[in-house]
């Protein structure tokens, strides 16, 4: 792998966490093997680029999604972080539990 990329690439997504105040989601980046629960990742393996999103016991849900270049992989998962907090918000409205606690989504007011 290249870091200087990776470094590149992992700056990029950091300030577009911060951007977005995504801060407090659950996300692994470049490190495919890091076991953090309902987290999504987005790393680099021969020469592809995958996003996945974990369970609560850090497998892979469903399958990685595969791509050749850094920008349509970083706009899947930023797409999937949107996603997130949507059915996070929903759980909350339902009654349901969230999947770990986040301001994104708990209530300001409980």
């Amino acid at each position: 792998m290249d870091e200087k990329n990776i470094l590149k690439w992992k700056n990029a997504i950091e300030d577009e966490i911060k951007k977005r105040n995504f801060g407090s989601l659950h996300y692994v980046l470049f490190d495919e093997n890091k076991r953090l629960p309902w987290a999504f990742h987005i790393y680099q393996k021969n020469g592809k680029f995958y996003v996945d999103g974990r369970d609560e016991r850090s497998y892979i849900i469903g399958h990685s999604k595969e791509y050749d270049d850094f920008e349509s992989a970083k706009q899947d998962f930023f797409e999937k972080l949107e996603l997130v907090i949507e059915s996070n918000k929903l759980n909350i409205q339902l009654g349901l539990p969230s999947e770990y606690p986040s301001p994104l989504w708990d209530k300001a007011d409980a």
